[in-house]
């Protein structure tokens, strides 16, 4: 278990800000108000390389032993390529 001896609960990165959270969780919207982001941006989670969507109110855990990283932005700058017509 990991020990925070800089007295914090829960770190988090948004867009490469790291956000002290003293909840063991919070929602998107409020997550996306606490790193002064747009409220009408989408929330993705990243781990292990891949993004995944989260809803505007959906509640996200935070864990002590692990940073969870996040990204923000309009939901069509991380949507899939699509094919090309030949």
């Amino acid at each position: 278990m990991a020990y925070w001896d800089i007295g914090l609960n829960h770190i988090v990165d948004v867009d490469g800000q790291l956000l002290a959270i003293d909840a063991g969780s919070i929602d998107a919207t409020a997550l996306l108000a606490r790193a002064r982001r747009p409220a009408d941006h989408q929330l993705w989670l990243i781990r292990a390389g891949e993004r995944f969507a989260l809803a505007p109110r959906q509640v996200i855990p935070l864990s002590r032993d692990e940073v969870l990283f996040f990204e923000s932005g309009h939901a069509w700058q991380h949507s899939a390529p699509l094919p090309l017509a030949a």
